[in-house]
């Protein structure tokens, strides 16, 4: 895999997360709305197969790059709002954040360190 890519990842994850974060707030912030349905984003590995690293044909004979990310899937659940299970989610998505940081600081890291003289 090459670093670019897993820059690209990175950045794609943190777009999902970012997206996930927004649709948990918006879940808490109408948890007392008795007729609101609580809403959740498509999976981060739909949206990968959806977005990045999909080859496509052009020719029978040549491969070419990635898409660019689109919109992120947000789906009703059918159910009311349950605070537990919202809050458990924002608290994997700023477990998820962490992750994803760390892992894109190693590899910078790692580069910098190959430029060094």
């Amino acid at each position: 895999m090459e670093t670019t890519s897993i820059f690209s990842i990175a950045s794609t994850n943190a777009q999902w997360l970012s997206a996930r974060q927004a649709t948990v707030a918006g879940n808490i912030a109408n948890a007392n709305v008795t007729t609101y349905k609580a809403l959740d984003t498509a999976s981060f590995a739909d949206t990968l197969n959806d977005v990045t690293n999909k080859m496509e044909l052009t020719n029978v004979n040549h491969l070419t790059g990635t898409r660019s990310i689109g919109d992120v899937a947000i789906e009703s659940s059918g159910k009311g709002v349950s605070l537990e299970a919202e809050l458990a989610k924002s608290s994997q998505v700023r477990s998820q954040t962490e992750l994803n940081t760390a892992i894109t600081s190693s590899f910078h890291r790692m580069l910098l360190m190959t430029v060094k003289p």
